[in-house]
């Protein structure tokens, strides 16, 4: 992941509903492993969404990316030199229903089309998303907005050898 790329995962907003009485505001995530985890999977799980419509709606957003797609795993990917944004969506091998969902987004991107078009599917779907700590946040643009000032995507574009030299400091 560029440093300039923020993270959020898709949560289905009717999963939660079915596990919780009301909407937290954080889910479980962790690095322990080497890799980012969260609780996402327990949400998905509880809907069993099938990925054709939707696959078929990020099709219309951003181009499939022409590696690793499979039975179980869709890539999607915009590089080139002004803008990196990718979508992955891992599928259950048993159900195809979707297990994992999430995407990022190039916060070097005029307008962040990308990120808006995002937030549109989310509406549309009645998705919640979920940055790198596990906050969850409605499809709203301002809401996610905030979370991207608190985020070191953000402190790196503001001001990259500040973020640089923080990274020393901590060490």
């Amino acid at each position: 992941m560029a440093v300039y790329q923020y993270y959020l995962a898709i949560v289905p907003k009717q999963g939660i509903e079915k596990k919780h009485d009301s909407i937290p505001n954080e889910i479980r995530v962790s690095s322990e492993t080497g890799y980012f985890e969260s609780d996402a999977k327990i949400y998905w799980k509880e809907v069993k969404m099938q990925a054709d419509d939707i696959v078929s709606k990020v099709d219309l957003i951003i181009k499939r990316a022409n590696w690793e797609n499979n039975k179980t795993s869709i890539y999607w990917k915009t590089y080139n030199d002004l803008v990196d944004n990718d979508v992955a969506i891992f599928l259950n091998e048993e159900s195809m229903s979707i297990r994992d969902f999430s995407f990022r987004v190039d916060l070097r991107e005029n307008d962040l089309t990308f990120l808006k078009n995002m937030i549109e599917l989310g509406n549309e779907n009645g998705w919640l998303f979920m940055d790198r700590k596990g906050k969850l946040m409605k499809p709203d643009f301002e809401e996610i907005k905030n979370s991207i000032r608190n985020s070191n995507a953000h402190r790196y574009l503001k001001d990259p050898i500040k973020f640089l030299q923080n990274i020393d400091k901590k060490k």
